[in-house]
């Protein structure tokens, strides 16, 4: 199975761009007999890709942040990757056009709930006294179909953001489905496409591994969020 997968963008010396990425997901994905397929962000045709390639699904990578002009706030003194957020724009309406699953984790979902017009917090961590950068935390899953799905309503995942989605800033087309206890929303999906995010990483230690397996098992069978109507 060919799944096409977005990548970090950054400068290098002299102003030249380079894509990457990182190797965790390549081991984790393997593992589920994926074959990744990653995109450039350089690229002005992605739909040669899905023309010439069988590709069954996308995934948005973590990684950076995403320019908050995007939201309609204010720019810091990040950088921030117009290509990139470009390429995932794009994707997204690929994956919609072709109705192939996608499914974003960190700044995947992040870029998602943008996409659909949900806004960010920039720092979670000034705005509820929560760190989500380099912790383990628990999320309580708030929506019956899903705790039915994985059997249990709390379970343990790992937090590399410091940007985060609240009540507040999900777009208004998405639903929540995990929240972790100071109300960062950590789970949502599309009600009518098959699209959902995570703001946790499966490819990497601390989070609940039979959990995070049975979500991409879902994500790969057409299962759960991923299931057509």
């Amino acid at each position: 199975m060919i799944v096409a997968i977005s990548q970090r963008n950054t400068k290098m010396d002299k102003g030249a761009n380079r894509d990457c990425l990182e190797n965790d997901y390549v081991q984790y994905y393997e593992g589920f007999g994926i074959a990744l397929l990653p995109i450039p962000n350089a690229s002005n045709n992605l739909e040669k890709y899905f023309d010439d390639v069988k590709i069954e699904a996308v995934i948005l990578t973590g990684g950076g942040d995403i320019n908050p002009a995007l939201y309609g706030k204010m720019p810091t003194d990040e950088e921030y990757s117009e290509q990139r957020d470009n390429t995932e724009n794009k994707l997204i309406q690929i994956a919609i056009k072709r109705n192939v699953p996608l499914f974003g984790n960190c700044r995947g979902a992040q870029f998602i709930n943008v996409f659909f017009g949900g806004s960010l917090i920039q720092n979670i961590e000034e705005k509820t006294g929560f760190k989500h950068v380099g912790t383990i935390h628990k999320v309580t899953i708030t929506d019956n179909e899903v705790s039915n799905f994985y059997k249990k309503k709390e379970f343990s995942v790992n937090s590399f953001h410091n940007h985060g989605i609240d009540k507040n800033t999900l777009s208004k087309k998405l639903k929540s489905f995990a929240v972790s206890k100071d109300g960062i929303i950590e789970g949502f999906y599309h009600p009518k496409l098959l699209i959902a995010g995570i703001l946790w990483h499966p490819e990497r230690k601390d989070s609940d591994s039979e959990a995070d397996k049975k979500l991409i098992k879902a994500f790969l069978n057409r299962k759960l969020f991923w299931k057509i109507i």
